[in-house]
């Protein structure tokens, strides 16, 4: 990556690689003037512009496109601080439920025009007697380091990575956020308590069999983009 043709292309006056989560995709911070810019390239970003010009179209808070092409996608930085960092202890309650609110604000959008890539997620889903249809609106990465919160207000500010976002079953989000919270990346949420939590302060049953087939299917992985 030619960070120097880069900060040409776009006025920028630094420019960082950001080596922070799983995706092959190559991001990297700009500074230019006052603002921060966000790079990303990659084979899938194409459709993650897609899904993420859908989404702010909604008025769902997520990063603004500054521009993009068909391998490569540039965005203003979104407010707030990701769910990730080490939050004070007083504000991680506060945190775990401005979460559950995202993810709830998220889930009650409509006409969502992209599927989730789970397999099943879009189909008629039997819990119990109940037979549901995935017709929520879900993230498909919702995991602490991809929800970002006011550090003042302690409310949700958007959500980051949006590839694998489509019409799907509400408890996949919920799913892959309760893994999140419960393993060993966060632990300073306190760990399976926190997660169950999450899901309650959602207003879900955190013991749904759906939970733990969701996990099973992310940890996979295979079918993914």
């Amino acid at each position: 990556m030619d960070l120097t043709a880069l900060q040409e292309q776009f006025g920028a006056s630094g420019a960082e690689v950001v080596r922070l989560g799983c995706s092959d995709a190559t991001v990297v911070r700009l500074e230019r003037g006052r603002e921060r810019l966000f790079y990303k390239h990659g084979s899938e970003v194409g459709a993650e512009a897609d899904r993420l010009a859908w989404l702010a179209g909604t008025g769902f808070p997520c990063p603004q496109i500054v521009d993009r092409a068909n391998d490569w996608l540039l965005t203003k930085e979104l407010p707030g601080v990701d769910a990730s960092q080490p939050w004070p202890a007083r504000d991680r309650p506060a945190v775990l439920a401005a979460i559950a609110a995202g993810l709830r604000a998220l889930d009650e959008l409509t006409d969502c025009p992209f599927r989730s890539p789970f397999p099943g997620t879009a189909d008629a889903v039997t819990h119990g007697d109940a037979v549901t249809h995935g017709d929520a609106v879900t993230h498909g990465d919702y995991a602490a380091p991809n929800v970002f919160v006011d550090p003042e207000t302690l409310r949700f500010t958007g959500v980051l990575d949006l590839s694998r976002l489509g019409r799907g079953d509400r408890y996949l989000d919920l799913a892959l956020m309760f893994k999140s919270l419960r393993g060993n990346l966060n632990p300073q949420y306190g760990g399976p308590p926190a997660a169950r939590r999450f899901v309650e302060l959602y207003g879900a049953d955190p013991d749904d069999p759906r939970i733990e087939h969701y996990i099973t299917l992310d940890d996979t992985e295979g079918y993914l983009p």
